[in-house]
Parts: C-alpha cells; sequence; structure tokens
C-alpha cells in the first residue's frame, strides 16, 4: 500500500522479490486487498483505488508515513499561537496536527474533517467550527457548498493544508473535486496559507489545484524533501520549513471509530 501511495501500479513478480515469498502468495494477499475494496487488480499487478474515482481509507493512510507526518506537525504547531482561529482540512497530516494543537489555550479550529474535530472535542481551551456538507466516508469529511456561509463570516489567521503534490506552477494539488472545493474555500477564508506535507509528495501532481502558488506563505514538510525544490520555493517568497525526522517511531494515534454502526432505539444495529 505504500508502494501504491507513490506509484499508479505494482507488478506480482516485483512484490515477489521485495517480499522474498512465491507468486502464489503475493496473488493470494492482492486477492484479498482488492476484496477489501483497497486496490483494482490489473494485468500482472494491482494499481491504487486513488488514482481512479476511490482513494485510500483515512485510517490506512494515516500510517503511511506517520514519523515524518508527526515531524512535519510539531513544527507546524510552532506557527500557531493561542487565541488564534485556524483552519484545518481533513488530511492525515491535518489529524496529526490537531493532536499537538490539544494543549493551546482560547484556540478557534474551523475544519471540514469529522476526525479532525473529533480529535479536538474534549480540548479544554479550544473551540471547534464544523462545517456543514455532504459527508466523504473514505476521508470523513464535509463537502459541498453547506459550509460556505461560515467560511465568509469567519475570520481565521491561518489554515493548514495538506495535499497530495505541489508544484511551483500549479500550488498545492489535491485529487477529488469534492475536497479540492472546500479546500479553496477554506483557503480564500484564510489570512495565511500553510501546506503541510511530507518529502514524498514533492515529486508528485495531482488532478486539481486548490492554492496557487503565490497564495501559499508557508510549506512545513521534513528534511527529506529534495533540496533544489526547497531552494526554488524559498526563491519564490515562499517560507519552507523542513522538520528532521526522528530515527524512533512515536506510537501510532488511535482513529476514533466514527464509521460504526450506530444502535437503534429497538436495539438493532442502523
Amino acid at each position: 500500500m505504500r508502494l501504491l501511495e507513490e506509484r499508479d501500479s505494482v507488478q506480482v513478480s516485483e512484490l515477489s522479490n521485495l517480499f522474498d515469498v512465491s507468486e502464489v502468495t503475493v496473488r493470494s494477499d492482492l486477492a484479498e486487498l482488492a476484496r477489501q475494496g483497497l486496490v483494482a487488480r490489473v494485468r500482472g499487478g494491482v494499481r491504487a483505488l486513488q488514482r481512479g474515482q476511490s482513494e485510500l481509507a483515512f485510517d490506512l493512510r494515516l500510517r503511511l508515513e506517520a514519523p515524518r507526518k508527526q515531524a512535519i506537525v510539531r513544527a507546524a504547531a510552532e506557527m500557531v499561537g493561542e487565541g488564534e482561529a485556524v483552519a484545518l482540512d481533513s488530511s492525515t497530516t491535518a489529524y496529526y496536527l490537531a493532536l499537538e494543537l490539544r494543549a493551546k489555550r482560547e484556540l478557534v479550529v474551523v475544519t471540514n474533517g469529522l476526525l479532525i474535530a473529533a480529535a479536538l472535542a474534549d480540548a479544554p481551551g479550544v473551540t471547534v467550527l464544523v462545517t456543514g456538507g455532504m459527508l466523504r466516508q473514505s476521508a470523513m469529511s464535509l463537502v459541498g457548498d453547506f459550509g460556505t456561509e461560515l467560511l465568509r463570516s469567519t475570520r481565521i489567521n491561518r489554515g493548514f493544508f495538506g495535499a497530495r503534490g505541489l508544484s511551483l506552477e500549479r500550488g498545492l494539488m489535491d485529487l477529488n473535486p469534492d475536497e479540492v472545493g472546500i479546500k479553496q474555500r477554506m483557503a480564500e477564508a484564510c489570512e495565511r496559507v500553510v501546506g503541510i506535507l511530507d518529502s514524498t509528495k514533492w515529486h508528485r501532481s495531482a488532478l486539481l489545484s486548490f492554492v496557487p502558488t503565490e497564495r501559499v506563505d508557508a510549506v512545513v514538510t521534513d528534511s527529506g524533501a529534495p533540496a533544489p525544490d526547497v531552494a526554488a520555493w524559498r526563491a519564490a517568497g515562499v517560507q519552507v520549513v523542513t522538520a528532521d525526522t526522528p530515527a524512533s517511531r512515536r506510537p501510532l494515534a488511535a482513529v476514533p471509530d466514527l464509521r460504526r454502526a450506530v444502535p437503534r432505539a429497538d436495539g438493532a444495529e442502523g
């Protein structure tokens, strides 16, 4: 699954060599991943669903590049002062950032991510505003125009946005049109826009741009980001913070299970 975050497809023969197991074992495991709806079978291998009309589930993406994301959000949290209003999108990196922001005081967080809101729900110094909209289960996010009025009437000091890719020509990019739409509206409500993305995203592109380069004030990434690209963004007037990734891993964050079946009044599960 990590390989499919970086590439369009992987082959059975490649996985057999990589993991030193038989191709029969690989085919069996890939069939199980396909049965779970995580990959699509193609001749000789599998491809990632997020290249088409679906995407990796939030809890699976949360575990990809976790040490990098945790280093990034520690640096990003230092940009947030107490008493500010910040926007967080529904990305997994924003989820980790929400955990870092729990200790802040008099903080207002605007988000379209239900898991981000849940992570902050019992933080005593944080007020959470959730945009309305249609639920996207794969990201546990709210999308659509329902939250537009809230964003128009809210003054947000800075917004933090994950991305599938970035480039000086197209800015911050993502895949899903609905997510891109709410990211655009959230960014327009922010005085400052900060991209939070790990170094694997620097050589990737995506379908749609949601913030042009001239509107990006800062990018927080990890120390694995390519030095020439970092220098080019800095030359364009964008602050780039590179966080050192620790050798040891933090325990992975527990994700609230908001997808579980809700009991009905008659005792059955709905």
